[in-house]
Formats: C-alpha cells, structure tokens, sequence
C-alpha cells in the first residue's frame, strides 16, 4: 500500500492561500521521496500574514508557479495513495480551497489523521500537537517547513504501527480504533 504524508502551509488565515506543500511517500516498507513544492497562491489570496509561523513570505514565491501548475503532479503521486496528515482535516480542507479556485477537482483518497492515531497511541502525552509528538518520539522537526511536517508524520504513523507491531494500514486502524475516512 502506498501512503502518502502531506503538509500545506498557507499565506493567511484563509485555506486557499496554499503557498507551499510538503510531500512524503512510503511504500512497500520504504520511505521513497520526500520533497517541497512553493507556489504562488493565487491572485485573491496572494498576501502574507502567517510569514511569522512558516517563514515563507511573498518574496519567497513571488517567481513560482502557481499551485494548477502541480496538480498533474500531484494526481500522480496521489493515485492509488492512502493520505496521512497531522490534522488531516486541515490539509485536506487547504486541497479541496486550492483545487477550488482553480477549478479542478477534488483528490478522493482515503486519508488518516495521525493526531487521531497520536491519542490513541499515546494517551500520556499532555498534548498531541506535531511538535509535542514528534519530540516525543524522538523526530527531528524543523516545524512549518512543509517538507519536515510531512515527514514528521510520516515517521508518526510508521511509529505507531511498530507500537503495536502492526504493519498494514488497515488493521493497525482497526486494531487501534481509528477510522480511515474518504476525502470528498
């Protein structure tokens, strides 16, 4: 099964300011890739106030393309693709306002929340934030870079499963109670 850890970082409050994503694949009991694209956001949404939290500002990605330009891509590595996301329904709410204003269509992959599995996994924790779980589990974590949460997630979920010596997706959900929901 191929899984695929994403991450968005936005300009602004608003979901469809996207202006990087960070991408992690895992398949067949390997880390395959893990890479990061910068975009543009688009023309309405194309101003920065979150610069304190991710560090990029409109500097950064004023000569990028914007985010159609990757979709193709991105389709590509999704295809036949499990997502995980830390606050998965962050990142897929971010997918589904980008894909929007452009007019494409929406992923509908399967996904899990690895905040979801964190609790459950590990109940002791005062928080299940990205930081708070990665620290705990001993993940180096440049955090808001994009290609570093998505791998921090990754390495969450790849974690938790060897917890519970559980290495197929499906029945480690199972085992742990957690539902694998649908994008729509």
């Amino acid at each position: 099964m191929r899984i695929v850890a994403l991450d968005f970082e936005t300009a602004n409050a608003c979901i469809a300011s996207a202006c990087s994503l960070g991408v992690t694949i895992y398949e067949e009991g390997e880390l395959l890739d893990s890479f990061e694209w910068y975009f543009k956001p688009s023309s309405r949404y194309n101003y920065f106030t979150n610069t304190y939290i991710n560090g990029i500002s409109k500097e950064d990605v004023e000569n990028e393309k914007e985010f159609v330009f990757y979709y193709d891509q991105l389709a590509d590595v999704l295809k036949d693709s499990v997502i995980v996301a830390h606050n998965a329904c962050f990142d897929l709410c971010v997918l589904n306002a980008v894909c929007d204003v452009y007019g494409l269509d929406h992923f509908k992959n399967k996904y899990v929340d690895t905040v979801a599995i964190s609790r459950k996994v590990y109940p002791e924790l005062c928080n299940h934030k990205l930081d708070t779980v990665s620290a705990y589990l001993g993940i180096e974590l440049n955090h808001h870079n994009g290609q570093s949460d998505a791998y921090a997630c990754m390495l969450i979920l790849l974690k938790a499963m060897e917890a519970y010596n559980c290495y197929e997706l499906d029945d480690f959900m199972a085992k742990i109670g957690v539902r694998i929901k649908e994008n729509r």
